[in-house]
């Protein structure tokens, strides 16, 4: 039953005799001071509004059960189709981006990357972020410090997790009889030297054995010896054959964040001296990473997804520190019984200057 209020007027007089000519039962009839009320079948509320047109009749539709969950009418429609809708739109699109790194400076550091040097604004179309590969590569392209970054996508929310790799303290032994030679093929892409006349240009084919940074300054027909000292970086092509069990155990980050803690000591010094102290002496922030091992059975068909990143990680440990990995080619991959196996190429820049010494015959 649907319960119909409108204003006393002729035309409301008009309008329910119009109603009950076009047998239209009416329960329930209540005169009141300023209006009318009457109850009618939900199947006529057709009728009833055709007839309202003809007379400009203003009325108000109640329904007399108005705990049922799904009304039929038009604000019902429009929420369900907001309610099933909305929610698939939004879901093609990212939302929030959070950086987690060892260090607040550092976040905001690649933060400040991904939105300018990357032009990463959001929300973003789904279809239109980059692959996980493709960001991880980019990141550790520019901050040469990362071993691995970890990409986790919650939804629309995707968290960056870098990890810094780890420092190792090595003695530099300084030689000015030295040239710097190449110690693999490849394809010079930039320079970081500190002594000495380079021979070679960037984008430049280098063969093993070529000197790259020469030790000798030559001028007109008289010969210096100053010394090579630096890096020279070049890209060259690095294949790697790969043996995986079909069940592994991983350990994945699950969560990440900073841990506040109160200094005690600090605290009872600022009541013992009274003074005021700044927040971040009496509070200790550290951060902290949360893994969790799981069992996965892989097979050839989840290679770019599992396979390879597992992969990458393991080249990048294996190289020295500052390398990093451009790209990957896969050249075949196949499943037997209980492993997976497969042939990978990896695009890798490496420091190739390697030291050579100056023959007093140079």
């Amino acid at each position: 039953m649907i319960l119909i209020s409108l204003k006393k007027s002729e035309q409301a007089s008009e309008f329910i005799r119009c109603l009950r000519k076009n047998q239209v039962p009416l329960y329930k009839i209540r005169f009141q001071p300023q209006q009318i009320q009457f109850h009618i079948a939900y199947s006529h509320l057709k009728v009833v509004r055709q007839i309202r047109r003809k007379y400009q009749v203003k009325l108000t539709v109640d329904y007399v059960e108005p705990n049922r969950v799904l009304q039929k009418d038009s604000r019902t429609l429009i929420g369900l189709i907001c309610l099933f809708v909305l929610p698939f739109i939004f879901s093609q699109y990212l939302w929030k981006l959070e950086v987690q790194a060892d260090t607040i400076e550092l976040s905001d550091d690649v933060m400040h990357y991904l939105n300018y040097d990357l032009a990463i604004e959001f929300p973003m179309y789904r279809k239109n972020f980059l692959t996980d590969n493709t960001l991880r590569q980019q990141i550790m392209e520019h901050y040469r410090q990362f071993s691995w970054v970890h990409i986790m996508k919650q939804g629309s929310h995707i968290v960056i997790s870098p990890q810094l790799a780890p420092k190792v303290n090595t003695e530099t032994k300084l030689n000015d009889q030295q040239h710097l030679i190449a110690s693999n093929s490849g394809v010079v892409t930039h320079f970081d030297i500190s002594k000495g006349i380079r021979q070679v240009e960037p984008n430049t084919t280098v063969y093993k054995g070529d000197t790259l940074v020469s030790g000798i300054l030559s001028r007109g027909d008289e010969h210096y010896i100053v010394g090579a000292q630096g890096e020279v970086y070049a890209d060259y092509w690095l294949e790697t054959s790969f043996s995986i069990p079909k069940g592994i155990e991983m350990s994945v980050l699950v969560d990440s964040g900073w841990k506040y803690e109160w200094d005690i000591q600090q605290i009872n010094k600022v009541f013992e001296k009274k003074s005021i102290k700044p927040l971040k002496s009496i509070v200790k922030l550290t951060p902290y990473h949360l893994f969790e091992t799981k069992k996965e059975q892989i097979d050839e068909k989840q290679f770019d997804t599992l396979i390879l990143p597992l992969l990458h990680e393991k080249m990048l440990r294996s190289l020295p520190l500052k390398s990093t990995i451009k790209s990957e080619k896969l050249l075949h991959v196949y499943a037997d019984d209980d492993t997976v196996k497969g042939k990978v190429l990896f695009l890798v820049n490496e420091n190739i200057a390697q030291p050579q010494p100056i023959h007093q015959g140079e």
